[in-house]
């Protein structure tokens, strides 16, 4: 789909959105709109529309229970917990995704903004209602949301061969369109996994291949040295943990958007 699907509609224009959210781009399959509402963390919350031919559907991405996962909130059943929010609204929740139903395309503002409030209101309540995990294994954490979020694309200690033909296995790999890839590379505060994320990340970034997208991503819960973290940089770009889902998703939304 491409903004000219809805041009072509004049009482179904996409100008109300555009003027009311803060950034609007396209996505496979679709558009997606960042949108004032606001999460705890105060990042905003970002609604992704797809369409049909005479419908469409808004979802959040599991954005809020990413949010809430990335806090080190222990959730078990985040549907069951949350499903009783916007019931009599209308929004639905399923793996953690909050979408609304089919809706005619007329009412796209609609759709993003019911489900941008339910999306805000669900991390709110999360935030409020359910208990920070004692002691977080934020790889662990990492790993669900990535799973959340990219599900079918995602893959686990997946290896790629360096330009010294040396094997590296990676916890986390996105595939992305038109054969590109994303490396999401947990590591611990610890020289040994420091020592082997930075080896593993510099020599597949060193094949420049320009489909290849690398992040280490570091517990910012911890007390890292700035000595420790630029040796991380030789590697790839490093994201602190609390901006990690923030980050990815603009990686995986458009990826050619950002430096390497």
């Amino acid at each position: 789909m491409s903004l000219m699907h809805y041009s072509s509609y004049p009482d179904r224009s996409l100008d109300k959105i555009i003027r009311d959210a803060v950034s609007i781009e396209l996505v496979e399959g679709g558009f997606r709109v960042t949108t004032h509402c606001m999460y705890p963390s105060n990042g905003l919350v970002r609604v992704t529309v797809r369409s049909g031919i005479e419908s469409i559907m808004a979802t959040d991405e599991g954005g809020a229970v990413g949010e809430a996962m990335a806090a080190g909130l222990a959730l078990e059943n985040p549907d069951n917990l949350l499903r009783h929010l916007f019931r009599d609204q209308g929004i639905l929740i399923s793996k953690g995704m909050i979408y609304s139903p089919k809706m005619p395309i007329e009412d796209v503002n609609v759709a993003v903004v019911q489900v941008a409030n339910a999306a805000k209101e669900a991390a709110h309540w999360l935030y409020q209602h359910v208990r920070v995990k004692k002691s977080r294994d934020f790889a662990k954490l990492l790993s669900q949301y990535l799973e959340q979020t990219f599900t079918t694309r995602l893959s686990h200690k997946r290896t790629i061969v360096g330009k010294s033909n040396k094997a590296h296995k990676f916890d986390n790999v996105v595939s992305l369109p038109n054969d590109a890839m994303l490396i999401v590379d947990p590591v611990k505060k610890e020289s040994s996994s420091i020592n082997a994320r930075v080896v593993a990340n510099l020599d597949v970034r060193s094949l420049e291949n320009q489909n290849i997208y690398q992040r280490i991503v570091y517990d910012d819960e911890d007390e890292w040295s700035a000595s420790d973290l630029n040796l991380l940089q030789v590697g790839a770009t490093v994201v602190p943990f609390s901006r990690a889902r923030d980050v990815i998703g603009r990686i995986a939304g458009n990826p050619r958007a950002l430096e390497k």
